[in-house]
């Protein structure tokens, strides 16, 4: 009988898995799991997908992960798996797949283990056998991996996870490569999830390594998740950082700081999920349409039902007004007015009989909102500017409606520019918002303008703190992005990053105001380190954080030689891509990535034929 057949047969029959509880020489995998064949001139086998999830619950993590991988060799192979577990972590199970079933590693001394292993080898069986290398890495020989099949492999591990300056570190070993012939990507998909609870609030929810997704529901939990395709991207460590505090508004500090050198720091400010009526600070808004001629049809009808849907979720305790601009301009109300049945009523006949009909008279139309933020004191005034096209009436260029726009802001607002379609002036529409303490958004079509407007009320609907300022005195902060703070909202997150000159003990202090009173949030004594490495990523991110800076005042201000050459030398020093950098590294020579610690795999590694 062939080896092949009687493999089939058996492997049904007997898969005997061990775990090995004893010290060997260490062998280090790289990052994510790896499945090695031990031909040494075999390169590791592809992965399929990789799918993690991970339950935290008041500081412990039990993290499960689901890993299939390819061998796309003609012929079945002995592998090695190796797992390198995150610090302090240690694993609760272990399975393989064996004909579609799932089958659980048992508990057996090492001798008694590699003796059944080799006896299944022999005998052409499918064993796999899981063993300490170190404190830190599993190894698992698995046997037989089919040619042209695949393997699937669960495991799962616990741990209770490093709380620092209030932060709780969550990592996923994914940085599989310092190496160049280990898997960097999947071929179909790469997943994440976390479910977070806490009997204490959940405040801040952070990562600097990967896009997460973020779904909260209250104050005491939360869900974090990432879906991505073939060719994601394994070759940096997943970290998650979260903040538990009673606090109204939490605050976390990091910092990073080599001996000699100013330090780095990352502040995360972020207030309760859950807000009382009487919490939520009443905000003015100005919602600005534009009604020329080019916004006519659908696009108009849309952008129509994105203001319905703001005045529809003003709170009590607001003040509105709505503006139409085409040749003219038109205010609905002299001020803001507060809110009822009856001012609603008429905002709502008042936009529903606009007529996208004229020119586009950008400049009276912004200066007209902003003087609703003068108009009257109270809490945050948010001017909403929705427009499609180009300035034709009145003051056109840019530089004169920028003037005229910094003029007219004697309230302190903040103006948040939605740009409709491509044949608008999109430098304008950003200047307008950076020189006025918001933001830029631009959308094609108009049910994407309806989606994005939507949701981004949702997210200002309920101010919880304006003029916020951040009090680090004594430590010598500098470089510190954003400028200026943005005004905090329920369920929002501020990040701010910057540098710092003098360590020691700080007292750390937010300030702000809640309906025109001053406000003070004191944090307590934090600790600016005379040297720390640990948070490594906080250098790139600040780096990250003043390059978008320096471009941005280069697009809108025009490029010096002061500006670019720091875009340059910030960008070559920290990996950062930037139009300039883009282009010089074709001129120096970039070195390969450098090993932290030396590689254990054969360099000759070569595909399966």
């Amino acid at each position: 009988m062939s080896a092949a057949p009687r493999c089939r047969r058996n492997r049904a029959a007997l898969a005997a898995l061990a775990v090995l509880a004893c010290l060997a020489a260490p062998e280090v995998a790289w990052g994510q799991g790896l499945l090695i064949p031990t031909d040494p001139s075999l390169r590791p086998l592809a992965i399929k997908h990789q799918r993690v999830s991970a339950a935290i619950k008041d500081g412990t993590a039990v993290t499960r992960v689901d890993q299939v991988f390819v061998n796309q060799g003609p012929r079945q192979l002995e592998t090695h798996y190796v797992f390198p577990l995150p610090k302090g972590a240690a694993l609760s199970e272990f399975y393989l797949w064996v004909n579609g079933k799932k089958t659980k590693a048992e508990m057996l001394e090492k001798e008694k283990a590699t003796a059944i292993y080799e006896g299944i080898v022999r005998r052409l069986q499918d064993p796999g056998l899981l063993e300490y290398i170190d404190s830190d890495v599993f190894r698992a020989r698995v046997f037989p991996v089919p040619a042209n099949g695949e393997q699937r492999i669960e495991l799962a591990f616990s741990q209770v996870l490093e709380l620092s300056n209030g932060l709780y570190r969550y990592q996923y070993p994914l940085g599989a490569s310092a190496l160049s012939n280990v898997p960097h990507s999947v071929k179909q998909d790469f997943t994440f999830s976390a479910s977070i609870a806490s009997k204490v609030p959940v405040r801040s929810l952070y990562s600097p390594t990967h896009p997460l997704q973020v779904s909260r529901k209250g104050d005491y939990s939360a869900i974090v998740g990432l879906e991505q395709g073939p060719g994601t991207d394994l070759t940096r460590d997943l970290e998650l950082f979260y903040s538990v505090s009673q606090k109204a508004i939490g605050l976390s500090l990091l910092t990073y700081k080599e001996a000699g050198d100013p330090g780095y720091f990352l502040a995360l400010v972020s207030p309760k999920q859950e807000v009382q009526k009487d919490e939520v600070i009443g905000k003015r808004v100005t919602l600005v349409l534009d009604s020329s001629g080019s916004m006519a049809g659908e696009r108009m009808q849309i952008a129509k039902d994105a203001l319905t849907y703001c005045l529809k979720r003003l709170n009590p305790q607001d003040r509105f007004n709505v503006v139409r601009f085409s040749t003219d301009v038109e205010a609905l109300f002299e001020a803001p007015r507060a809110v009822e049945e009856a001012t609603v009523k008429k905002a709502l006949s008042f936009v529903e009989s606009m007529e996208a009909l004229g020119g586009t008279a950008i400049d009276e139309a912004m200066v007209r909102a902003l003087q609703d933020g003068a108009a009257e004191a109270g809490g945050p005034h948010l001017v909403i500017f929705i427009t499609d096209g180009h300035p034709t009436i009145g003051e056109t260029s840019e530089e004169g409606i920028s003037k005229n726009a910094k003029g007219a802001n004697q309230g302190a607002s903040r103006v948040f520019t939605f740009g409709v379609g491509e044949e608008l002036n999109a430098r304008l529409l950003d200047r307008l918002a950076a020189d006025n303490g918001g933001t830029s958004d631009f959308v094609k079509g108009g049910k994407e303008l309806e989606e994005r407007l939507s949701s981004f009320y949702d997210k200002v609907s309920h101010p919880v703190l304006a003029g916020v300022e951040l009090d680090l005195s004594g430590m010598g902060a500098f470089d510190v992005y954003p400028r200026k703070l943005p005004d905090l909202f329920k369920g929002s997150q501020v990040v701010v990053l910057g540098r710092y000159r003098e360590a020691g003990d700080v007292k750390v202090t937010l300030l702000g105001k809640v309906n025109g009173a001053n406000r003070k949030f004191e944090y307590g004594t934090t600790t600016f380190d005379r040297e720390q490495k640990d948070d490594d990523f906080i250098p790139r991110l600040w780096a990250i954080r003043k390059v978008g800076y320096l471009l941005e005042e280069i697009r809108l201000n025009g490029e010096k030689p002061e500006l670019r050459e720091t875009v340059v030398t910030l960008g070559k020093r920290f990996g950062i891509v930037t139009p300039y950098t883009s282009y010089l590294v074709v001129e120096d020579k970039p070195t390969a990535p450098v090993a932290t610690r030396p590689p254990v795999w054969n360099p000759g590694w070569r595909e399966e034929a």
